[in-house]
């Protein structure tokens, strides 16, 4: 699974934007091709981020930091000490075993042969043998470097060219932890298309193609689905409420392996997160499918038009409860 650090926050009375709104610096999810990984398997990882800062064009540094396996109590903060070494050496020319850097919008990385051979095994007989790999990831609209002290147990930071670190606007960190089994597997959901105000529309990408995609905004006449009328009000409840949604192919559900270990007919849980980088979303988060109810096939959120005309990015990152990732991109244009 992928979780998101807010390092920027600090102090009190701060006024925190919707979940759903792209008004700076995002990330909003991390892919792993193997969410449930085999010993000495290559894991490949994408970045999904946007910036929707004032500051259109400013150049963003992404970095990868991978190499801290079955920690102290399987927790991210006890990777710091695996990555120590880096504050000295700022440029990563010699990296401590094991450990490996990037800085691209992908990143693949090996595990260790022995990870679920060295992982503690668990009291509970129905847990089958795991190992876990925590791999950090950063998106920074400055300078980024390790730190030699790691604030809240994380080893990289993000400077503005004055030296001072840069706030959660500017810096957007987390992890993405990788389980790994020698038997148990847990694919990606599938995520096919969008609906926008009840009709199918064609996404401008899905996973991996909307890495570095640039924005085009489609042409009334020729696509008149992709348009909707601005508000006045301005993403108001009050403005017309547009459904969206993503289409998530219903076979890409799969049954939950670790609960039948322990006896239960269980699927995965499955919920897509919405973002929007103009207007407002009425929800920012809908419930795809329910472990024991099932798919869930009338999950809408309703988008409220902007005042400006232009064009208006929406996004869909749908995830399940085992660290499967999936996404795509819609741009349509306000009239």
């Amino acid at each position: 699974m992928a979780f998101l650090l807010a390092l920027g926050l600090v102090g009190c009375g701060i006024d925190i934007a919707p979940s759903s709104e792209v008004s700076s610096l995002r990330v909003f999810g991390v892919q792993k091709d193997r969410p449930y990984a085999r010993p000495g398997e290559e894991v490949t990882l994408r970045m999904l981020w946007a910036d929707g800062s004032k500051n259109v064009g400013r150049p963003i540094q992404r970095l990868w930091l991978a190499g801290c396996v079955n920690p102290p109590a399987d927790l991210y903060a006890g990777c710091l000490a695996s990555f120590g070494s880096l504050a000295a050496d700022p440029t990563g020319a010699a990296l401590p075993p094991g450990v490996a850097i990037g800085q691209d919008d992908t990143f693949t990385f090996k595990l260790p042969e022995d990870i679920v051979a060295s992982h503690a095994r668990s009291p509970d007989p129905s847990q089958p043998a795991f190992g876990t790999s925590f791999v950090f990831f950063a998106a920074c609209a400055g300078t980024l470097g390790f730190s030699p002290t790691g604030r809240g147990g994380f080893p990289l930071e993000c400077r503005g060219p004055d030296g001072s670190l840069l706030g959660a606007d500017d810096f957007v960190a987390g992890f993405s932890q990788i389980f790994a089994y020698e038997e148990l597997r847990n694919e990606n959901p599938t995520v096919t298309g969008f609906e926008l105000n009840g009709r199918a529309v064609t996404p401008d990408c899905i996973d991996a193609a909307c890495l570095g995609l640039d924005t085009q905004a489609p042409d009334c006449d020729a696509s008149p689905e992709l348009c909707v009328a601005a508000c006045e009000k301005d993403g108001d409840p009050k403005c017309t409420e547009i459904p969206f949604r993503a289409v998530v192919a219903p076979s890409s559900v799969e049954a939950d392996g670790l609960a039948a270990l322990r006896g239960r007919s269980l699927t995965e849980q499955i919920w897509a997160n919405y973002y929007a980088d103009r207007g407002s979303l009425t929800s920012a988060v809908k419930l795809v499918n329910d472990a024991t109810t099932g798919f869930n096939d009338s999950n809408p959120t309703e988008l409220l038009a902007p005042r400006v005309p232009g064009p208006l990015r929406l996004w869909a990152v749908v995830h399940d409860n085992r660290g499967g990732t999936a996404w795509a991109r819609l741009t349509i244009t306000v009239k």
